[in-house]
């Protein structure tokens, strides 16, 4: 049995990198609008890595695109989220991965909407593209948590019995 003290940390330990990553996202408009340009670089470069960033495919706030586009701000903000629910929806040290399919549904919304955009002139709209990257963000983490937890208890618990 783990201390609860011990399995808080083992949450915060997953959680904190999700937060501070939407944190971030956030924080980049604002210190480019203050004048901090470099900071701002700094976060912009990370994140251009893993998104366009594309201007008409992203929010704006304090006058300046966020770290990524909108998709991708739903993503990370679903990652967020889900992350902090988690523990009130499955408890703090839920170790049991749902079914696939629900990972599978969760990324039809993004595959018909980027894939529509692909083939014909449609064009999407930053809301429908924040919302189709929120619910896949917000239901990987209900395979990911549970994968962490899986992982880290059992070299705990390996670690115990080594230690009696």
């Amino acid at each position: 049995m783990v201390p609860m003290p011990r399995k808080l940390i083992i949450y915060i330990g997953f959680a904190l990198p999700f937060i501070l990553i939407l944190s971030l996202i956030i924080i980049a408009p604002y210190l480019m609008s203050s004048g901090y340009t470099f900071y701002s670089f700094i976060i912009y470069s990370a994140f251009s890595s893993v998104c366009h960033q594309l201007p008409e495919r992203s929010f704006f706030l304090f006058g300046q695109k966020l770290a990524v586009c909108a998709r991708c701000t739903g993503m990370y903000s679903g990652f967020a989220i889900a992350t902090i629910l988690f523990p009130i929806l499955r408890g703090i040290d839920y170790r049991k991965i749902p079914s696939p399919w629900f990972l599978i549904i969760s990324i039809i919304p993004i595959a018909i909407d980027g894939g529509i955009q692909l083939i014909t002139e449609y064009e999407s709209n930053n809301v429908l593209r924040f919302a189709t990257g929120f619910i896949f963000g917000f239901i990987v983490i209900f395979y990911l948590l549970p994968t962490y937890n899986q992982i880290l208890y059992s070299i705990q618990d390996k670690s115990n019995r080594l230690t009696e």
